[in-house]
């Protein structure tokens, strides 16, 4: 089935490993096959990826785009998931981060990293509450 996008102004897009760039005013596009794609809003760059719970996102990010070092990324997920759990060992966290691993199992990348967005969520509010 395919996919229908429409970019604002500027609003960049990754299409497979391309990053699309709007540069008028609204614009339309149909992707005709199944590829990776992600709105600018959805993605984390390495750089930026500053907590244990963005670089899992990274990760997952990095599994969706590059499925042939898939592999490779599923020994980096499991360990940064076992150094939040030992930083962290909560029982949302680990609901969580079980959601994540069975889409990630699932082959389906997409909906891993929509949990793994409830994931930072949670993160961010337990980093808004630490005492500075």
């Amino acid at each position: 089935m395919p996919l229908k996008l429409t970019l604002k102004p500027d609003e960049k897009v990754l299409i497979g490993t391309a990053v699309l760039t709007n540069a008028g005013p609204k614009a339309e596009i149909i992707i005709q096959n199944t590829v990776p794609v992600l709105r600018e809003k959805d993605i984390i760059s390495e750089e930026k990826a500053d907590t244990v719970v963005k670089k899992i996102y990274f990760v997952i990010l990095s599994m969706y785009v590059d499925s042939k070092n898939e592999q490779k990324f599923h020994d980096i997920y499991f360990k940064l998931v076992k150094e939040l759990f030992n930083a962290c060992p909560d029982q949302v966290i680990l609901a969580l981060v079980m959601e994540v691993s069975q889409k990630i199992l699932e082959g389906n990348h997409y909906q891993a990293l929509k949990a793994c967005k409830k994931l930072l969520k949670f993160e961010a509010e337990l980093l808004a509450n630490v005492p500075g």
